[in-house]
């Protein structure tokens, strides 16, 4: 239904260009289009202006269609058609110049359009990468490893159902709110993130809802020991696209607070575990040059109840070391495991507490092979 609020007008607006094409072959009431054109036509002139105000038309009517049967390219129809439509207005400006404001509007939202499809193409083909470059954990080399493993991170993996089946890739479905400041305003939002454990790496592609009618895509990526952030108003306008040192600990370490989602991880040569308390391990991660260091603890059943570290971020523009730590707030059963389904992230500033992020899992997939539907 709601497509229909676009397509409609659409529609309506390629209709009417139907007006001109009658006035120059002489098919309508002679009211129509009744006043001179901005330059003198010919016969000839006139007859193939009225051709080009039809084909308009069908451009016009052929992105709505496009739009409602959900074709990605349906904006490169529409921006040729709007543009011939907007020739043809100046051309019979006397008596369609209202057209300009309805081709304006029809010209923004395809040029939205146009930015949402090149950053969802962009970062399909960051997944597809990621997934080409992955390899399985199978439960045989886990046996092997976890012998090494601390107590309580070993109870972890009892209990986590982890290593039931060779997992190549992870799909995450997630939904929350999330905010920029303490006093910050909440907003919603909506995202899809693709893991793979050998390499780590994480693409994770975001709809966050800033107010209405306004909408901010945003895109986390670790890959080959790098971080990469990348936020656009509409898909379009960049607010932050960042990188460096300060990005690869920061991303690092959040591959590491996830692998509650993704215990297999555990046994992977990039970490080294330490006990240092009944309930707490100590695991640090060392890849491709960088290394952090983060705490888990457990509940006495083997469940993760927390991970904190020493984390960079971005606080007024300064990048600063501040304690960062997830907390789960509750589990389900989702699949054959027990996930950690409903998490709360926070900063332990000196200042106080600032938590800017509430997430759930709505859905979760362990998937053996290299086959994946698209990240939208």
């Amino acid at each position: 239904m709601i497509r229909l609020l676009f397509a409609v007008p659409l529609m309506i607006h390629g209709l009417i260009h139907l007006m001109g094409f009658s006035k120059e072959w002489n098919l309508g009431p002679p009211s129509m289009l009744k006043r001179k054109t901005t330059i003198p036509l010919t016969v000839a002139a006139a007859k193939i202006a009225g051709l080009l105000w039809l084909f308009a038309c069908l451009l016009l009517i052929g992105t709505a269609v496009l739009y409602l049967e959900q074709k990605d390219w349906y904006w490169m129809v529409g921006i040729v058609g709007v543009g011939l439509s907007q020739v043809l207005t100046i051309l019979y400006w006397h008596d369609a110049k209202y057209a300009t404001i309805l081709n304006i509007i029809l010209l923004a939202v395809m040029i939205l359009s146009s930015a949402q499809s090149n950053f969802d193409k962009s970062v399909d083909r960051e997944v597809s990468a990621m997934v080409h470059a992955s390899a399985s954990v199978s439960p045989a080399v886990a046996s092997s490893r976890r012998a090494d493993l601390p107590p309580v991170v070993q109870k972890w993996l009892t209990t986590s159902g982890a290593f039931d089946k060779p997992v190549s890739v992870i799909r995450v479905e997630q939904s929350g709110r999330m905010r920029t400041a303490p006093d910050g305003k909440w907003m919603d939002f909506q995202a899809t993130q693709f893991c793979t454990i050998d390499p780590p790496a994480f693409v994770w592609k975001a709809r966050i809802d800033a107010m209405p009618l306004l909408f901010i895509d945003g895109r986390d990526k670790y890959e080959n020991g790098k971080g990469h952030m990348l936020i656009k108003l509409l898909a379009a306008y960049t607010m932050a696209n960042a990188s460096g040192n300060e990005i690869d600990q920061g991303t690092l370490l959040r591959f590491m607070g996830e692998m509650i989602w993704y215990p297999e991880a555990a046994i992977m040569e990039y970490l080294r575990w330490e006990e240092i308390a009944p309930d707490q391990a100590l695991a640090t991660m060392t890849y491709k040059g960088v290394t952090a260091t983060g705490t888990f603890t457990f509940h006495p059943n083997g469940s993760v109840k927390c991970f904190s570290a020493e984390r960079f971020g971005d606080f007024q523009g300064e990048f600063r070391k501040e304690i960062w730590q997830v907390d789960v707030a509750g589990y389900k059963k989702m699949g054959d495991r027990q996930i950690p389904f409903a998490c709360e992230v926070t900063w332990k500033l000196k200042s106080g507490d600032f938590m800017w992020l509430k997430q759930e899992i709505t859905d979760i997939e362990y998937i053996e092979g290299k086959q994946l539907k698209s990240i939208r």
